[in-house]
C-alpha cells in the first residue's frame, strides 16, 4: 500500500523553492512583535523595516473621536485628521507619497483591520519601486493584525488613544463595545458615540452570526453609573441570546 508522506513533500518543496529575504523579514517580524509589549512594538518594527530597506517607521493610531492621529511613541509631534497626507491616508484607506525636503520619499499607508480603522504608518525612505511597495503594504496589513490583537488588553494602547481623562461611566460602557466598524464585502456596519468622554446610557452593538448583521441601539435613561449598568446587561443579554441559539437556527433561542 502507497503512503502519501506529506512531511517529505513539503520538506521537498521547501529545498526547491527559494524564499525572498524580505518574506523573511516579514516572518520574523510578527513573531518578534507576538512577543513584544505595545511599548516595544515601535522599535521591533523599525528593527524589521530598516532591514527590509523600508527606512524609519512611525505608528499613529486614530484617537476615539477620530479627530487626530496620535503617535504610539509620545515623542513624535500629534497630527489633526485634515492633514494632506497622514489624514488623507487615513480618510480614504489609501497609498500617499511625498517627496521631502532632504530628498527621501514619505509613504503613509492605512492601518485597518478590515472595516476597522486604526489609524496610519509612516514609513521613510530614499527610493521606493514596486518590490518595496509590496513590502510597504504588507507590512501595514500585519501591523493593523497585531495592534488588534495587543490593544484588547493594552492599557498602553488605549491611553495613547484618548486626549483627555474619561468618566468611570464611560470606562464601564466602553469596555463592553464592539469595534466601531465591522465589515464584509456586501456591507459595512460604522458607529460612534458622543460624547465620548461622557457617556451614560447610550451605547450600540453590531455583529455577524453567518450571513446576518445584527445591530443593536439603546439609550438608557440618565448619564449615571446605573443607566451605563442596565444597558451593558442587556447588551451582553442581547449577544447571549444570539451565541445561545444551534448553528443555523434563527428563531427563538433555545432553552435549557
Amino acid at each position: 500500500m502507497w503512503r502519501l508522506d506529506l512531511a517529505g513533500i513539503i520538506e521537498g518543496m521547501d529545498r526547491n523553492m527559494s524564499v525572498g529575504f524580505g518574506e523573511r523579514l516579514l516572518e520574523e517580524l510578527v513573531r518578534a512583535a507576538q512577543l513584544a509589549s505595545p511599548a516595544e512594538l515601535p522599535v521591533v518594527l523599525n528593527r524589521y523595516a530598516e532591514a527590509m530597506g523600508l527606512g524609519r517607521a512611525v505608528i499613529y493610531l486614530v484617537d476615539i473621536q477620530q479627530r487626530l492621529l496620535v503617535p504610539l511613541v509620545e515623542s513624535e509631534p500629534e497630527l489633526e485628521l485634515d492633514t494632506p497626507l497622514a489624514g488623507w491616508a487615513y480618510r480614504t484607506d489609501s497609498l500617499r507619497v511625498e517627496e521631502g525636503p532632504s530628498g527621501g520619499l514619505h509613504v503613509w499607508l492605512p492601518l485597518a483591520d478590515g472595516a476597522e480603522r486604526l489609524g496610519v504608518v509612516e514609513l521613510n525612505m530614499s527610493t521606493l519601486d514596486g518590490l518595496k511597495l509590496r513590502r510597504c503594504r504588507t507590512t501595514a496589513l500585519l501591523l493593523a493584525l497585531i495592534i488588534t490583537s495587543k490593544r484588547t488588553y493594552s492599557d498602553t494602547i488605549a491611553q495613547r488613544m484618548r486626549t483627555r481623562p474619561m468618566h468611570l461611566p464611560t470606562e464601564m460602557v466602553r469596555a463592553f463595545l464592539p469595534p466601531r466598524s465591522i465589515g464584509t464585502g456586501r456591507v459595512v456596519s460604522t458607529a460612534v458615540l458622543e460624547p465620548a468622554y461622557e457617556l451614560g446610557g447610550d451605547t450600540f452593538d453590531h455583529a455577524f452570526t453567518e450571513d446576518v448583521l445584527h445591530s443593536t441601539i439603546l439609550d438608557g435613561m440618565g448619564h449615571n453609573l446605573a443607566s451605563g449598568l442596565a444597558t451593558s446587561v442587556a447588551i451582553e443579554s442581547a449577544r447571549q441570546s444570539r451565541r445561545d441559539r444551534p448553528s443555523g437556527a434563527r428563531g427563538q433561542p433555545r432553552t435549557r
